[in-house]
């Protein structure tokens, strides 16, 4: 059997039909403000609970696509990464794909050659 690298890669599917989004609000963590959500659920053995999610990144519709293979969607995450997602089927349901990526810091600019211009009629 092979192993597959999932490092910084994922998936997202529709919520189970246990799962509903109850609360969302901001947290403060020593200083840290947080967005978060509530979701409540219940364990295989129908204990409820209440699971508390973070917000770490958005995605933005990516109108811009450069390609077919372009992603649907793109944004920030975790402040200093970035995400991409897109749209799949599995049989008849949707889900995304997700990929996590460095940032891409935009290339400094072309090194402009610097031509000392010398003209010994300027009079300054």
């Amino acid at each position: 059997m092979a192993d597959y690298d999932e490092t910084n890669r994922g998936a997202a599917f529709a919520p189970f039909d246990t799962q509903k989004m109850i609360l969302q609000g901001k947290v403060n963590d020593n200083g840290r403000d947080m967005k978060v959500i509530f979701v409540s659920d219940k364990t295989k053995d129908d204990k409820k609970l209440i699971e508390v999610y973070a917000k770490v990144g958005v995605l933005f519709d990516n109108t811009k696509k450069d390609s077919e293979g372009s992603p649907d969607y793109t944004g920030p995450f975790n402040e200093t990464r970035r995400i991409a997602a897109w749209r799949k089927m599995k049989g008849d349901k949707p889900y995304m794909s997700l990929s996590i990526s460095d940032n891409r810091k935009s290339e400094p600019a072309a090194a402009v050659k610097q031509t000392k211009f010398v003209d010994d009629d300027v009079p300054w």
